[in-house]
């Protein structure tokens, strides 16, 4: 456990010391700040339209924004989350690679597994920070706004949300244990992603399907049901288990 410890360490300084995690903090409390002031904005930005859009003959009504426009904000914004952070960590494992820092660590009795578990434990718990970061701060924004900021069924839609991401984050790691591109990792783990989504289109299927989680919107609107995400929960959550053992095997079986 020590040198587990010293290896997240390792990571943590070089997230630092190359401005990832400030990049990441700045960029996910904008989002949390976006999705209310987007919603609160709406009607003013409308507004500012009405005189250009009622010449080309189309009226515009009365707006009325609520704490479920912020969250609707929030689940829409949800996709430019995961590809940010996949995009930054898609080369966690080629920089070491290609740089031959890890064989240096390896020469010195660190072992394969513990390289890799730290570095994904890094990357999950870095992605675990700022999704509830960005949850926090629009939470928040939308308290102060608006009264019922909680809709119901918000906390099981948005820990699937956070679940989805934990399962692509595992993904690619999966595959960027084995590969010497970080691009390649990232364009495989869009190709599953949009493999799965491609098959949740036929009905059999969708509600087993991890992409069926980012779908936290329709639980607050009362489209779905919890029961509609559990079958997609468990099984993201036992293929994160088995990626997070990829992961593991694949460093063990990198030609170095």
């Amino acid at each position: 456990m020590k040198q587990l410890r010293l290896l997240l360490k390792k990571e943590f300084l070089e997230l630092f010391r190359t401005k990832k995690a400030l990049v990441l903090l700045i960029v996910f409390g904008i989002f949390g700040i976006m999705n209310p002031a987007l919603a609160k904005l709406t009607p003013w930005m409308l507004s500012l339209m009405g005189d250009s859009l009622a010449e080309q003959g189309v009226t515009i009504g009365t707006i009325a924004v609520n704490a479920l426009t912020a969250w609707t904000q929030y689940f829409k914004n949800l996709m430019m989350e995961y590809i940010l952070i996949l995009a930054l960590f898609s080369g966690i494992f080629a920089q070491e690679y290609q740089s031959g820092t890890l064989i240096n660590l390896l020469s010195k009795g660190v072992s394969r597994e513990k390289a890799a578990l730290s570095k994904l434990f890094a990357v999950l718990i870095c992605w675990t920070a700022c999704y509830w970061l960005t949850f926090g701060i629009t939470l928040g924004y939308t308290a102060y706004f608006w009264e019922n900021a909680l809709p119901n069924g918000i906390w099981l839609a948005t820990f699937c949300a956070y679940i989805m991401g934990v399962w692509l984050l595992s993904l690619q790691m999966a595959f960027a244990s084995s590969l010497s591109s970080g691009m390649y990792a990232l364009l495989l783990t869009g190709s599953v992603y949009v493999v799965f989504f491609a098959l949740g289109m036929l009905p059999a299927l969708t509600r087993f399907l991890p992409p069926r989680l980012g779908d936290g919107l329709a639980l607050l609107t009362g489209d779905m049901q919890p029961s509609d995400f559990l079958p997609a929960l468990w099984i993201s959550l036992a293929l994160t288990l088995i990626q997070s053992a990829l992961c593991v095997l694949g460093i063990r079986k990198k030609q170095l």
